[in-house]
C-alpha cells in the first residue's frame, strides 16, 4: 500500500534523537510494535492526522512517540505533558507579560526598547510547525531577543536563513487532563498546522490580518509533524476532536511479545545502569505465570507493562552469583506488582514456595 511507509522501516538504533531539546538515549528504544499498532502509525501518517492512542496506565502510550521518531530516522521530538491547567496556546507557545511589565517598568530607559517578540517562548507544536518552514516564511515570527533556536541549531553555528525544514515529532501526553476546552481550542491548528500569534501585533506581518501567523503547510507531506497524542480514557473527547485523530487502543501484550518487552527492557535499563545482571528466561516465564494469575483476580490496579518490567529488573540476578529462589525474589518483587494493599494481600497468596 502507498501509505506503508512506518511499517516498511526498521529502527535505528544509532540514531541519535533530542526530546525538548535534551539528548534522549534510551526512550523508544527496542519498542515492541505488533500489526495493528504499525498499521495505525501508517494509516495516521498517510492521512496527516494526529494518532490518538489509549490503553492501560503503564502500557507504552507514551514511549510510543519516541519509538516511531527512531524507526523513521527523526532527529527531534518535542513533549507536551497535558495539565489540568493548560490552555491551547500552551501548546504553541507562551507569553510572559508578567516579565514583560516588570522590564517595562524597572529597566533603564534606554533598555526598554523591547517588544512583544521578546518575551514570546514557541512550545511543542509550535515549534514543530516552524521547524517545517524555510527559515524566510517564518522571520516575522522570530525577530524577539528570545526567538526560537533549537539547541541543535544553536551547536551548528549556522545562519537562520540557511537551516533548512525538518520533520520532527509531536507527542502531546495524557490530554483527557485538561478541560473540554482544549482540545475544541486546537482543531483548526491541528489539522491546519497553522497558529497565529495576536501578542506580535501588526508590526510583523500583514497589516490587514494584524495577527501573525505562520504561513500554509507546505505541501510536502514528508515535512509534516507527525503527532502522538495519549489518552487514559479518564473522559470522553469530543467528537469534533475525534474526527480529526485516528484512534488506537495498545492491547495488552501475549506472553511473545512480553518475553519480547522484558527482555529489550531489561538490556536498556541495565545498559544505563551500568550493572552487570542477568534474567533467565526460566525466571521470566516464573514472572508472567503469577502476572497472569494476579491479573484474573478482582484487583483494583490490574499489573501493567511498565509494573512488569520493574518487576523483572528486580528479579535480575548478578551474572557470576547464585540466584535466590524465585519465590524469595518474587516476594521481594512484589512492590513493582502490586501499588493497593487490597492487591498486594491478593498478590502474597499466588506466590509460589520461597524453596527450591
Amino acid at each position: 500500500m502507498w501509505f506503508n511507509s512506518f511499517s516498511d522501516q526498521k529502527e535505528d538504533k544509532g540514531k541519535s534523537l533530542t526530546a525538548n531539546g535534551m539528548a534522549e538515549d534510551f526512550k523508544g528504544k527496542g519498542y515492541v510494535f505488533n500489526p495493528e499498532l504499525e498499521a495505525a502509525v501508517d494509516v495516521a501518517i498517510g492521512l496527516g492526522r494526529p494518532l490518538l492512542v489509549s490503553g492501560e496506565p503503564g502500557g507504552g502510550k507514551t514511549e510510543l512517540g519516541f519509538a516511531i521518531a527512531r524507526r523513521l530516522g527523526i532527529s527531534r521530538l518535542y513533549f507536551f505533558s497535558t495539565r489540568s491547567v493548560s490552555e491551547a496556546r500552551d501548546l504553541f507557545y507562551t507569553y510572559d507579560a508578567v516579565r514583560r511589565f516588570r522590564d517595562a517598568n524597572f529597566r533603564e530607559a534606554a533598555d526598554k526598547k523591547r517588544s512583544a517578540a521578546d518575551y514570546i517562548e514557541y512550545q511543542a507544536l509550535g515549534a514543530a510547525i516552524l521547524d517545517a518552514q524555510p527559515y524566510a516564511n517564518v522571520s516575522h515570527m522570530l525577530d524577539g531577543a528570545r526567538a526560537y533556536l533549537h539547541p541543535e541549531d544553536e551547536r551548528s553555528k549556522l545562519p537562520k536563513a540557511a537551516r533548512h525544514p525538518q520533520r520532527t515529532m509531536v507527542v502531546i501526553d495524557e490530554i483527557d487532563k485538561a478541560s473540554r476546552d482544549f482540545p475544541n481550542d486546537v482543531l483548526s491548528e491541528i489539522e491546519t498546522l497553522q497558529f497565529a500569534v495576536p501578542e506580535l501585533g501588526s508590526t510583523n506581518a500583514d497589516a490587514e490580518s494584524k495577527r501573525p501567523q505562520t504561513p500554509s503547510f507546505p505541501a510536502d507531506a514528508l515535512l509534516r509533524p507527525i503527532i502522538v497524542i495519549t489518552s487514559n480514557e479518564e473522559r470522553q473527547l469530543p467528537d469534533a476532536f475525534l474526527r480529526r485523530c485516528v484512534f488506537h487502543q495498545i492491547q495488552f501484550p501475549d506472553d511473545q511479545q512480553l518475553h519480547t518487552i522484558i527482555k529489550n527492557n531489561l538490556e536498556r535499563r541495565l545498559l544505563k545502569t551500568g550493572l552487570d545482571l542477568v534474567l533467565d528466561d526460566d525466571d521470566r516465564i516464573g514472572l508472567l505465570a503469577l502476572v497472569g494469575k494476579l491479573r484474573n483476580q478482582p484487583v483494583d490496579k490490574k499489573a501493567g507493562v511498565s509494573e512488569i518490567v520493574d518487576a523483572a529488573f528486580l528479579l535480575a540476578s548478578p551474572k557470576d552469583a547464585a540466584p535466590a529462589a524465585l519465590g524469595v525474589r518474587l516476594e521481594a518483587a512484589m512492590v513493582a506488582l502490586a501499588k493497593l494493599k487490597n492487591d498486594r494481600d491478593i498478590l502474597r497468596g499466588l506466590l509460589p514456595p520461597k524453596a527450591g
